[in-house]
């Protein structure tokens, strides 16, 4: 049983819910953390990032065998912020890519569990920014990885 299980069984620790939003390419991201206070803490890729406080909601995906499991993240964008960032990112063209982070309050120097996700979708309504975010991001990947055009097979200009 991982820590965060044996919490949720025990109702022991407080769990910590972060999300780090960054466009694709970015060496900076928007770092939020559920409820009212800011949070430092470490990265399963050894950094140290604080974490600002923000009115946040994230359900999880099924742990089951479908095709689709999508988180579901809403966060507080009374100012705009999160809007303005995001947006920023989809005019520049870059895929926007969000990883959810559980901590355990008594250990926040490593996420007991990392969910690295692609927004497929995103509405702005009611001062809340609601994200759907992916594993597999079937839109924006190439199969076959060589494409066959005309040019590789001239051929395909008859069919």
């Amino acid at each position: 049983m991982n820590p965060i299980e044996q919490c949720y069984a025990s109702g022991g620790d407080q769990i910590i819910k972060t999300v780090e939003a960054r466009g694709e390419g970015e060496t900076t991201s928007m770092l939020l953390a559920e409820g009212f206070d800011d949070w430092v803490c470490g990265t399963e890729d050894g950094r140290t990032l604080v974490f600002s406080a923000m009115a946040m909601n994230a359900a999880l995906p099924k742990s089951d065998s479908s095709g689709y499991q999508s988180l579901n993240i809403e966060l507080d964008n009374t100012k705009g912020d999160v809007q303005k960032v995001v947006e920023a990112y989809r005019v520049a063209g870059k895929r926007i890519l969000m990883t959810h982070r559980e901590y355990l309050l008594s250990d926040l120097s490593y996420p007991t569990s990392v969910y690295q996700l692609t927004v497929l979708d995103r509405e702005y309504a009611n001062n809340t920014a609601k994200f759907s975010c992916g594993f597999f991001d079937l839109l924006n990947t190439g199969y076959p990885r060589d494409k066959l055009t005309t040019l590789v097979a001239p051929g395909l200009t008859y069919i």
